[in-house]
């Protein structure tokens, strides 16, 4: 019987390192930014849907979708990222389920920021939230995107707090200094999860 569990944490938590972690030991992880990115490449459904409800202002001169430009608007907007949610999510969604559907494996994971917030904790078995203090957090989002304290903070922000997503969650690993220290709570947790 197939177990899915939901990978969720905010924005530079280390969650995509926790990702890169489980790959590492042979488990499937379903990446949801990766599917939002393959989706929305030239003529794929959320390119389309895009296209049709912001306009051509959002795109670069080649008709790739502006990234930069639209990520800032969303992150500056809250009508207008509530509106991109509701025309991307169910189209992630329903590629997500496909490939649980098709995949063979009995334990797989979910790589979903926005778990919460979007209410899917329906497709999982179990949660895990990466965690880590809000001051690294926005530190490591500075570094990482090289933006102004201000910009991380509105980005920051425009998610759920960890503290919250900690408190919805089964398990929560801390994502430290030493990576040494989080793959111990990673493998413990993987135990625990395969024990159940």
């Amino acid at each position: 019987m197939k177990k899915v569990v939901g990978i969720t944490g905010g924005i530079a938590s280390g969650k995509s390192t926790v990702c890169k972690y489980l790959i590492s030991l042979g488990y499937p992880v379903i990446d949801s930014d990766e599917i939002s990115r393959n989706l929305s490449q030239k003529k794929m459904p959320i390119y389309n849907v895009i296209l049709e409800s912001f306009g051509l202002e959002y795109f670069l001169p080649n008709l790739e979708l502006d990234r930069e430009k639209l990520g800032r608007y969303i992150f500056s907007n809250m009508d207008a990222r509530q509106k991109l949610n509701t025309i991307t999510h169910p189209i992630i969604v329903e590629e997500m389920k496909n490939l649980i559907q098709k995949s063979e494996e009995n334990l797989i994971f979910l790589d979903i920021p926005l778990l919460f917030e979007a209410k899917l904790s329906y497709l999982c078995d179990t949660i895990v939230c990466v965690y880590v203090d809000k001051e690294t957090q926005i530190e490591r989002l500075m570094r990482r995107d090289g933006i102004s304290r201000e910009y991380a903070l509105s980005k920051i922000s425009s998610q759920m707090s960890l503290e919250e997503k900690r408190n919805q969650s089964d398990f929560v690993i801390e994502s430290k200094p030493s990576f040494k220290e989080t793959q111990e709570n990673i493998k413990k947790i993987l135990n625990k999860i395969k024990g159940e």
